[in-house]
């Protein structure tokens, strides 16, 4: 296959930069993981991405796509970011061009999951639909019309920053009240940390034996009948599905794709999720509602990075 039939897509999040090449059918060819976290600095996160690249596609000159888990500017400027704190205020667009000797655009990482599932996924023939990411953080891209829409400044549908509880949990952007700070990693993480001791102990054990994160941790137990996890569990999904409702007021859309690490404990609770959209839609049934599990998996935000890597171009 020829280069130009073959596109790159990065996705930095707050624990990794996942990488793929794919064809232009959206068909993943290769892909590779590096780690990040919040020490990851500019230098070091340039130097990743050129790794990948040299891993996937050595010397190759393809259109490049970038999702950052963040919120950046028409420029490509990361202008906020919870979990990559130092690569804040620079033009990461600029940045990655420069290393890699070629031009590459840049989105935020939810926006670009969203691209994903309306290509390949779960939306594909939908025009207006709501993709929510759940994961380290909560990430939201909004297609309307069949096109993505990021607003005026690019800052657009940053639903885990919406406003859910005033004065409430300190979210990891320095407000307090957000969306993220109730349904996500690091909300599960804060929120099993003022649990009891022995709820503590056995999200750290299940921890251990089976990997993953304390949200994962947390659905896994409720789901097991441990009452104390799932109450934490139920908290985190009925505020979602709250959330969910303020969007389709707002939006007037009817179908959301849920992808993210902890989407698949969401799901299981799909009930208790309608039940609290169910009580804050406005002139609406729930039954309206369309939820659909994500299909395009962890490479989602690489692989829509990557394709608006090949329209860019």
């Amino acid at each position: 296959m020829s280069q130009a039939a073959v596109a790159l897509g990065f996705d930095a999040g707050g624990q990794s930069i996942k990488a793929v090449a794919v064809d232009a059918a959206g068909q993943v060819l290769a892909s590779a993981t590096l780690p990040t976290g919040e020490s990851t600095t500019v230098e070091s996160f340039a130097a990743s991405l050129v790794a990948l690249r040299d891993e996937l596609l050595p010397g190759a000159r393809v259109s490049i796509g970038l999702g950052v888990a963040g919120v950046l500017d028409r420029s490509g400027a990361l202008r906020g970011s919870p979990h990559l704190p130092l690569l804040i205020g620079s033009r990461l667009g600029e940045e990655l061009s420069a290393r890699l000797g070629q031009s590459a655009c840049v989105h935020n990482d939810a926006d670009c999951a969203a691209v994903a599932e309306g290509w390949t996924g779960a939306a594909q023939g939908r025009d207006d639909f709501l993709m929510i990411a759940v994961g380290t953080g909560l990430g939201s891209g909004l297609v309307l019309g069949g096109k993505l829409r990021a607003g005026a400044s690019g800052y657009g549908c940053e639903l885990g920053h919406m406003l859910v509880a005033y004065e409430g949990r300190l979210c990891g952007c320095g407000n307090r009240g957000c969306l993220e700070a109730y349904i996500s990693e690091t909300a599960a993480r804060a929120q099993v940390a003022e649990a009891s001791r022995g709820l503590r102990d056995r999200v750290a054990a299940r921890r251990q034996a089976w990997g993953g994160g304390a949200a994962e941790a947390v659905f896994g137990l409720g789901q097991d009948g441990d009452e104390e996890a799932e109450a934490v569990a139920s908290s985190m999904v009925e505020v979602l599905g709250a959330a969910i409702a303020s969007a389709v007021n707002t939006l007037d859309l009817t179908t959301v794709v849920l992808g993210g690490g902890i989407a698949p404990g969401v799901l299981a609770r799909l009930t208790r999720l309608l039940a609290g959209a169910q009580k804050n839609l406005f002139a609406r049934p729930v039954a309206d509602l369309e939820i659909l599990a994500a299909e395009c998996g962890p490479l989602a935000g690489a692989v829509g990075a990557a394709r608006l890597g090949m329209l860019a171009r």
